[in-house]
C-alpha cells in the first residue's frame, strides 16, 4: 500500500486499520518529518519495523532514530536487490513471537544500510 503524504500514512497506521509488518517511509517528506512521522506511528500503537529512506544520510540524527526503534536507515540512491536484500536481513535479523510482538532485548544486527558501492 501507498501513501500521497505523511498524514495520509498515518491514517493508514490506525491500529484498527490493516496491520502492517513493516512501514518504509522518507525522511525528509512534506506535512511530516521522518522523525515527527516515525513518533507519531510509534505513539499509536505500531510495533512492526520501520525503515526509513534518505538522501541525507550525513545529516540524521542518528541516535534519534535508534530511540524510536527504527530498524534501518537506508541510503538512496539503492536498487530494487539491495532493498530486498536490506528487508530479508531485517526480518531475519529480529525475531518475533507469534503474536507478532519483538522479543524484548534482542539486539538487530543492523542499524544503517548502505547501498554497496562498486
Amino acid at each position: 500500500m501507498f501513501a500521497r503524504d505523511g498524514d495520509e500514512a498515518l491514517e493508514m497506521c490506525n491500529p484498527a486499520a490493516t496491520a502492517f509488518d513493516m512501514v518504509l517511509t522518507d525522511h525528509a517528506m512534506a506535512r511530516v518529518s521522518g522523525p515527527d512521522f516515525v513518533r507519531r506511528v510509534r505513539a499509536k500503537g505500531y510495533a512492526g519495523e520501520i525503515v526509513v529512506l534518505t538522501a541525507y544520510a550525513g545529516a540524521l540524527e542518528a541516535e534519534e532514530y535508534r530511540e524510536l526503534d527504527v530498524a534501518c536507515v537506508m541510503e538512496k540512491p539503492f536498487d530494487a536487490g539491495e532493498l530486498r536484500h536490506w528487508i530479508e536481513c531485517i526480518h531475519g535479523c529480529r525475531e518475533q513471537s507469534p503474536a507478532g510482538a519483538k522479543i524484548p532485548g534482542r539486539l538487530r544486527a543492523i542499524d544503517f544500510c548502505r547501498p554497496r558501492r562498486d
